[in-house]
């Protein structure tokens, strides 16, 4: 599916927290620090469904609906779920 898509040159997604990217295996490994706890954490997303996001296509939750919806907010802001239990209690 992702051979059909053209690429767009701008990606929607603003990463302007400390995120790091690798892929492996038809994932994305997403690691980086919390910005609430400072604590690491890390999360893979398969590949194809990452794309599609991050050209717009879809949303972060069409997208990657196989993710929970904790851990696609680290993709959005960089608050871990550890980070969002604590903004929340």
């Amino acid at each position: 599916m992702i051979q059909d898509l053209p690429i767009r040159n701008t990606p929607i997604v603003p990463f302007r927290f400390k995120r790091y990217f690798e892929s492996k295996n038809n994932e994305i490994r997403i690691f980086g620090q919390c910005e609430v706890t400072g604590k690491n954490f890390e999360m893979s997303v398969p590949v194809e469904g990452f794309f599609v996001y991050s050209q717009g296509f879809k949303t972060i939750a069409e997208a990657l609906i196989s993710i929970p919806q904790e851990e696609r907010e680290f993709i959005l802001t960089g608050v871990s779920p550890e980070g969002q239990k604590l903004r929340t209690n």
